[in-house]
């Protein structure tokens, strides 16, 4: 037997385990419009992370959208989190709002780095505390969003976002390679239009003409402000946001 929250109970009707005590678990968060959104991609990146975690637990698309239609799903997000014992799943509204995308996003630098030689670099898992810590100290500052770099003075990604930026009419975005999520969103961006993947510098950003963050909630969020920076606004990430609400309709 156990004691949770002051009251015992009994071992067998509470999953513990090591999802809840060491953090090895994962999550995946979708958005549900009229369907799910990347449904396909989503599950698969849940499926090969659960592979690489021995967790023998297979997300189907029949299972998701099973569980979902008990949630009365519609216009919002959906996280399903997956541990050794424990498929669980949530929605949630979108936070984000129009006067976000009209004023864009001011996005500070971490002093903390992303380990491009680590497992959870590139895991969406249940061990999001560093991640958490930072957003919440860069929402108390006034901004929006914290920007890592990686041990290696290179730019990686966001508390929870990926990121893109425009020069000379060409568009960048570190490579997986710098230590960062492989982001759902970032993979349409990839893949639909022409992207150079690479290490870059603080200073490839701020010197961009135009920057965006993307993650699967937010889409296309243009950044409007890097620490004390200001950066350029480029119409080619306004074309790049058009064409992506234009495909998830």
């Amino acid at each position: 037997m156990i004691v949770v929250n002051g009251e015992i109970r009994e071992d067998d009707k509470i999953q513990l385990d090591s999802g809840f005590f060491f953090g090895k678990g994962l999550f995946e968060t979708i958005l549900v419009k009229d369907k799910p959104i990347f449904i396909k991609e989503h599950l698969e990146r849940l499926n090969e992370g659960l592979l690489k975690l021995g967790i023998e637990i297979e997300i189907s698309q029949e299972y998701f959208l099973e569980n979902i239609k008990k949630l009365n799903c519609k216009n919002c997000g959906v996280k399903i989190a997956v541990s050794e014992k424990n498929i669980i799943f949530t929605k949630r509204k979108i936070a984000y709002k129009t006067e976000d995308y009209i004023k864009g996003f001011n996005v500070k630098t971490s002093k903390l780095t992303r380990n491009p030689n680590s497992h959870m670099s590139y895991l969406k898992s249940f061990n999001y505390t560093d991640n958490i810590i930072e957003r919440e100290i860069a929402l108390k500052q006034g901004y929006n969003e914290v920007l890592f770099l990686n041990n290696y003075g290179y730019l990686s990604e966001g508390s929870i976002s990926n990121i893109f930026w425009v020069k000379e009419k060409m568009l960048y975005t570190p490579s997986i390679e710098c230590g960062l999520l492989p982001g759902v969103m970032r993979r349409w961006i990839v893949d639909n239009f022409n992207v150079v993947e690479g290490k870059f510098s603080l200073d490839h950003l701020i010197n961009s003409d135009g920057a965006f963050l993307t993650n699967s909630l937010m889409g296309i969020m243009n950044i409007n402000r890097v620490d004390k920076n200001i950066l350029e606004k480029s119409d080619i990430i306004e074309d790049i946001r058009l064409r992506y609400e234009d495909y998830i309709q």
